[in-house]
């Protein structure tokens, strides 16, 4: 009572399905299912140019590679470039944790995005029109057998920076 009195009526549901924040949220079976479909489709309408073809990964060898003389963007593709990958950003970090890789990457180009940083990010949008239907699932069959796994790449940045990653799965 003292929430709504302060912020207006709150609403609430009940039941295995839920949604949140463009997030499709399922409870069954022990397990947690997370689906953005609806924001990724968005992001693929938003971006300045039509995805028509899928493509079997997020992202190509040559991810990290910035070439010095390609093209700066033009202002309105820039700003184009600028939403989608804070919209991609937004869904990595809620579901889409196999685009994360690519997506860190191309935040750190929003500032001074080039031709070649569109091509990547176009990739990535082909990458998820392909899977649209994937969904991020949680869940533990047994909590006493945990496995880890950690990576790490040096140097793989123009300025030699590095990237780790890693995964508990129960």
């Amino acid at each position: 009572e003292k929430i709504e009195s302060k912020f207006g009526k709150m609403s609430k549901t009940k039941g295995e399905k839920h949604e949140f924040l463009g997030m499709t949220i399922l409870f069954k079976k022990g397990k947690l299912t997370v689906d953005m479909k609806k924001l990724v489709m968005k992001a693929i309408a938003d971006f300045a140019e039509d995805i028509t073809r899928d493509a079997a990964a997020p992202a190509k060898h040559y991810l990290f590679e910035v070439r010095e003389e390609a093209k700066p963007l033009q202002k309105d593709k820039a700003e184009n470039f600028h939403s989608v990958s804070a919209l991609l950003l937004f869904i990595s970090r809620r579901c889409r944790l196999d685009i994360q890789t690519a997506v860190g990457f191309l935040t750190t180009r929003v500032s001074c995005p080039d031709e070649d940083d569109w091509m990547k990010l176009k990739r990535v949008l082909q990458y998820l029109r392909g899977t649209l239907d994937l969904k991020l699932t949680l869940g533990a069959d047994d909590i006493t057998k945990m496995e880890s796994y950690v990576d790490v790449s040096f140097g793989v940045h123009s300025d030699c920076r590095s990237h780790t990653g890693g995964c508990i799965t129960f």
